[in-house]
């Protein structure tokens, strides 16, 4: 059974991101837009499988992560690293199975989440810009739902890359995934349980 006090269903979260991708191309299919800017403008990622927690009796989906609040210009020069720190709205759900409950149970969430990655930028080539990026915050729970929190791991880096094309017109193509690593607690923090494996998410059209 879960621990005393779990209150799933009245999530409101403050979080990061956590969507799988898709198989092929990591960098597909990005998105065009007018703005250079990182997390992309009007994009929000997505993903066709769920972060499992406890063997599967766990997993938290995500149907779309997107209409960021913040973001940053890119980094100019070779090796440097700039930081965006943002919240973003995650809709998708929490399922638990047993063990630990005796029924399994879906609870719907569309919720605000707190991120932020870091943006290294590892070389440029003609148009193309290709930048290491890392998402270092991911924080789904808090003082709204203490007893069902989500982190992104403090012990596996969650990296993965982006480009930025410059086209013609004042338009860019980014593209961007991120493999995540979370972390589950549900009993208010005291203890975390790390997700089976990492996921792949990828940037889209919204």
């Amino acid at each position: 059974m879960p621990p005393h006090g779990l209150q799933v269903g009245a999530l409101s979260l403050a979080a990061t991101l956590a969507c799988s991708g898709s198989v092929g191309d990591p960098l597909a299919p990005g998105v065009q837009v007018g703005q250079e800017s990182l997390p992309a403008v009007g994009a929000a990622y997505y993903g066709a499988q769920g972060h499992g927690f406890l063997g599967g009796s766990a997993v938290l989906t995500c149907s779309s992560h997107g209409e960021f609040t913040g973001a940053v210009a890119p980094p100019t020069a070779p090796g440097a690293t700039v930081t965006s720190d943002y919240f973003a709205t995650f809709t998708g759900q929490l399922v638990l199975a047993p063990p630990l409950v005796s029924t399994s149970v879906t609870h719907p969430l569309s919720v605000q989440v707190h991120m932020a990655e870091r943006i290294t930028l590892a070389g440029t080539q003609g148009a193309v810009r290709t930048f290491d990026t890392e998402l270092v915050t991911f924080e789904l729970g808090g003082s709204a739902a203490p007893a069902a929190m989500v982190r992104e791991s403090p012990a596996r880096s969650s990296t993965g890359r982006t480009t930025i094309t410059t086209l013609s017109g004042g338009q860019y193509r980014i593209e961007s995934y991120y493999d995540v690593w979370l972390e589950i607690s549900l009993d208010g923090g005291r203890s975390w349980h790390s997700a089976d494996g990492a996921v792949r998410m990828t940037l889209g059209a919204p």
